[in-house]
């Protein structure tokens, strides 16, 4: 799991919006591949929660462009399923 946080400084709205898109073009790559389950901002607070499975996830955290631009950066909780609906069970093997 990631829980990303903004940065106290952030560009001119009309360049973080463009930096936005972009990073939700590249979560779009992780739901077209089945790695990312789940995704979102964090309310009240710049930021968001992604769930997401790959072999290396600092790779996929530097690769955001969100991350590239110094808008956020990630807090990487790693966890071993104990259970979950059965709706999700094939996405954690």
């Amino acid at each position: 799991m990631l829980e990303g946080s903004f940065a106290k400084e952030l560009p001119e709205q009309g360049k973080l919006q463009k930096v936005i898109d972009a990073h939700l073009e590249y979560l779009q790559i992780g739901f077209n591949d089945g790695s990312i389950l789940v995704s979102g901002p964090k309310i009240g607070a710049g930021g968001g929660v992604i769930v997401v499975k790959c072999d290396d996830i600092e790779e996929f955290c530097s690769n955001d462009p969100l991350v590239k631009a110094g808008v956020q950066e990630y807090r990487i909780t790693e966890f071993k399923l104990h259970d979950c609906q059965n709706c999700l069970k094939s996405w954690f093997q």
